[in-house]
């Protein structure tokens, strides 16, 4: 017995493509694989014997083949903000 309650998929806006815009706050020129390194980078500080953030830095740049003087403008500009937060996660959590 139908319930009387109707479920429909709104009609997209004409000219508005699906998947065409970034998602908020995220800009479409950064490499997605920046992203991803810094995740990589917060996971491997939160090791207990990791190295110093530099060698990390320079350890994911080169196994992750980034371009290294982009990545760390991105990270001097951009990663920056987000980097302190995953610090601090990274080191505050526990195992």
């Amino acid at each position: 017995m139908p319930s009387g309650r109707r479920v429909g998929v709104r009609d997209a806006v004409a000219g508005d493509r699906v998947g065409s815009r970034a998602a908020p706050g995220v800009d479409a020129d950064v490499d997605p694989a920046f992203h991803r390194a810094i995740l990589k980078i917060a996971l491997e500080l939160k090791k207990p014997n990791a190295p110093s953030y530099t060698a990390i830095v320079q350890a994911t740049i080169r196994s992750m083949r980034l371009d290294g003087a982009a990545f760390r403008r991105y990270l001097g500009e951009n990663g920056a903000r987000n980097m302190s937060l995953l610090l601090a996660t990274a080191r505050t959590m526990g195992p």
